[in-house]
């Protein structure tokens, strides 16, 4: 209902998945959608795209298709060629079956921006067809190749992290079922607290903790791994993680600087 919805952003409500002002002014995916992507189809997995871009034309933002096999090319149809933008919002509650990973290793999409709360593509063509076993294989080499430019882990924990580019990488092997369940701790504090949106200054960090299952979760044999994006502000300090929310208890926590 836009009317409460109205009333929901004047009121600065923080609850998440709310379409409200206090938790979405500070996304740099659904700034850089209004700013950056002017012109152009887009194509996300939530509304929170278009609801957000209020000066978008009629008919410039669409849902993703559910299933991925089928996705280029029939972004590709209904753009007559031209392609389109992608939109992965992260942490958002979606029934999709694939993710953003997924997403960046499909032939004919490439990656235009990554940002602390999703990632922009751009399809560009559909010339190959789908098949499984190519884009398993180019995960893991997505996968490797991160890794290895991440060098050693910055924290050696329950799980390892790694701080990558713009992103952290959580590894743990051998990882069960059961490791994956509890939600992943994310607090970055900014070296400047004056980048915090208003509705964070008082906490004095930026609270990206996620789950497993968000569509950042990857399983290779006993192998799980977990990225996140960061924030794009210099960060002094980065605390990480898993909490059960149910019974309020830590499994596991650490702290490091990114400068060191």
């Amino acid at each position: 209902n836009p009317r409460i919805s109205r009333q929901v952003w004047r009121a600065g409500f923080e609850l998440k998945w709310v379409l409200n002002s206090a938790y979405r002014e500070p996304s740099e995916t659904l700034n850089y959608i209004r700013t950056h992507l002017r012109d152009g189809r887009i194509y996300s997995n939530h509304h929170l795209a278009w609801f957000w871009d209020r000066t978008a034309a009629p008919g410039k933002n669409w849902y993703l298709q559910k299933r991925i096999h089928e996705l280029i090319p029939y972004i590709m149809r209904r753009t007559d060629g031209d392609g389109a933008y992608i939109v992965w919002l992260q942490n958002e509650i979606a029934s999709y079956s694939y993710n953003d990973l997924d997403l960046r290793c499909l032939p004919g999409v490439e990656t235009v921006a990554e940002l602390s709360d999703g990632v922009v593509f751009r399809a560009t063509t559909a010339a190959e067809p789908f098949d499984e076993e190519r884009h398993r294989a180019r995960k893991q080499r997505y996968l490797d190749q991160l890794l290895e430019s991440a060098g050693d882990p910055v924290i050696h924990d329950d799980w390892d992290i790694y701080l990558g580019e713009g992103k952290l990488i959580y590894v743990k092997q051998p990882c069960a079922p059961a490791d994956t369940q509890a939600r992943f701790v994310l607090h970055v504090i900014p070296a400047d607290p004056g980048v915090l949106s208003n509705s964070r200054k008082r906490y004095g960090f930026d609270n990206l903790g996620f789950y497993f299952y968000d569509g950042r979760g990857v399983r290779r044999g006993v192998q799980c791994m977990v990225m996140a994006h960061l924030p794009s502000y210099a960060i002094g300090r980065i605390r990480v993680g898993q909490w059960i929310s149910a019974d309020n208890r830590t499994l596991w926590d650490a702290e490091f600087s990114p400068g060191r």
